[in-house]
């Protein structure tokens, strides 16, 4: 049980997770949370950076997708600059969506990846997905019921 704490991955932000990076660990395939992961609450859209950081992702051949529990509006203004994939209220630590999420973008198991902040939906979720579980430190203290 243990074993779905533990992320296999932890990096000081999302910048550290480059395209070559996960071109060379074969995952063509990565799922983010939104919130407090790619951006703080109170950033409606993406900045250059996420921007610049989803251009090299998509460079090296792997496709983003946002998986939230955050609510359809908040998810959708986000990632409509970014043209990705995206699902809202997803429910995780469920599989449910992750799955969508990786069928959808044409990811298996080996191939997929998920990063967030939170050990209890995040890499929980990854785990119980059987997917490649990377952890960042959350961008901000403020939480989504707040």
């Amino acid at each position: 049980m243990l074993h779905l704490l533990r992320p296999d991955i932890k990096l000081n932000n999302i910048y550290e997770l480059t395209g070559e990076l996960l071109e060379a660990m074969n995952v063509t395939v990565l799922i983010a949370d939104l919130d407090n992961t790619i951006a703080k609450y109170e950033h409606e859209t993406p900045n250059d950076d996420v921007c610049k950081w989803a251009e090299d992702l998509a460079a090296h051949g792997v496709s983003l997708a946002i998986v939230s529990n955050n609510c359809r509006e908040r998810v959708e203004k986000f990632c409509k600059p970014l043209g990705i994939v995206h699902f809202w209220k997803s429910g995780k630590p469920s599989r449910k969506t992750i799955r969508k999420a990786m069928q959808e973008l044409g990811g298996t198991k080996e191939t997929t990846a998920l990063i967030g902040d939170k050990i209890v939906t995040d890499i929980i979720g990854a785990k119980r997905s059987g997917i490649l579980a990377i952890k960042v430190p959350p961008l901000g203290k403020r939480r989504m019921f707040e």
